[in-house]
């Protein structure tokens, strides 16, 4: 496998989540693990399988469908996605870029850039998972300001350099300590998993050419309704906000509002205002002062507990109730 043993794999490979014959089934399931998508089979036999593992806020699989496939998951929104192909090929499209994917040339996904992948029958693939939110906050560390504009990566992400092969070994070294994050493992210490959990993410951030690399030192201008619209939503959590009603206290149209959010913020004003939502209920149960997570989910505005818990575990890698026991 290029540099991806089984023996490498193998902590990995023991965490199935699914395997299936059926074209519906596998459709769904992998809707349920990764994202929502339109999935149009090719031709070839159904021979599919997802193995899934967590290091942190970070999530690991192993995915094939065995028939060739078109895959279309618009844009990724919450998270950033590294494919390589650990057999066969896929051609990645990333807005107007193409990656041909192969062992030694993986695909690096921005979260806002429109996605199309054709995989060929027999392709098994490496997914790197990686939210949104921490992106963001370890490039606020790592790049300042530059870091509040919208994030695009240059797709193709060669493997056959020394720069690649350091990415491929850490990544090789995440799974293989994935059996220490077992219940009733010897479990190594926090902030050195931490460490490496960041490490790995600064290592695409500093060697992967991006827009914050490129930004960092630039003095960004965010435009006077943009700042009224966030204000706006900050002061107003708990509210059952629309569109029109965070426009309408910017001073704008909706869809005026929208492309200000599009430009400056890579993602959409409602998108946005989830974000700050999931942000701030993770400040309060980290700080430990509220009930229940029910009572947190309702302070910033969600009244629906299992689909606050569902895009709070996209957003960071765990369940609300996972970050108030720690």
């Amino acid at each position: 496998m290029h540099g991806w043993s089984r023996l490498t794999l193998a902590p990995l490979l023991k965490r199935r989540v699914f395997s299936s014959t059926q074209q519906d089934e596998t459709r769904t399931r992998v809707s349920e693990a990764l994202k929502e998508h339109r999935l149009t089979w090719k031709g070839g036999r159904v021979d599919a399988e997802l193995n899934r593992g967590r290091f942190g806020s970070l999530t690991v699989c192993t995915l094939r469908y065995g028939a060739e496939v078109h895959i279309e998951p618009d844009r990724l929104q919450d998270f950033m996605l590294v494919q390589v192909p650990l057999r066969g090929r896929a051609c990645i499209e990333c807005g107007d870029e193409r990656v041909d994917a192969n062992p030694d040339c993986a695909a690096v996904i921005a979260p806002n850039r429109p996605v199309r992948l054709h995989w060929e029958a027999g392709c098994e693939q490496l997914l790197l998972k990686i939210p949104r939110a921490k992106l963001e906050a370890i490039g606020q560390h790592a790049f300042g300001d530059a870091a509040a504009r919208p994030l695009d990566f240059s797709p193709a992400l060669r493997l056959d350099t020394p720069i690649g092969a350091v990415w491929r070994s850490m990544v090789s070294g995440l799974i293989h300590l994935l059996p220490t994050l077992d219940d009733g493992a010897p479990r190594p210490p926090a902030a050195w998993l931490a460490h490496m959990e960041d490490s790995l993410i600064l290592h695409l951030l500093y060697n992967q050419p991006n827009t914050w690399q490129s930004q960092a030192g630039q003095t960004p201008t965010v435009p006077r309704r943009l700042t009224l619209a966030e204000t706006y939503m900050r002061d107003h959590l708990s509210a059952p906000l629309t569109l029109t009603d965070i426009a309408r206290h910017a001073g704008a149209s909706a869809s005026a509002l929208t492309r200000l959010f599009q430009e400056h913020r890579d993602t959409t004003p409602m998108n946005a205002l989830r974000a700050l939502r999931l942000d701030t209920a993770r400040q309060k149960l980290k700080a430990g002062k509220a009930a229940s997570v029910t009572e947190v989910a309702l302070a910033v505005g969600f009244g629906h507990l299992g689909r606050f818990s569902e895009y709070y575990r996209e957003r960071f890698g765990e369940l609300p109730r996972e970050t108030r026991r720690a």
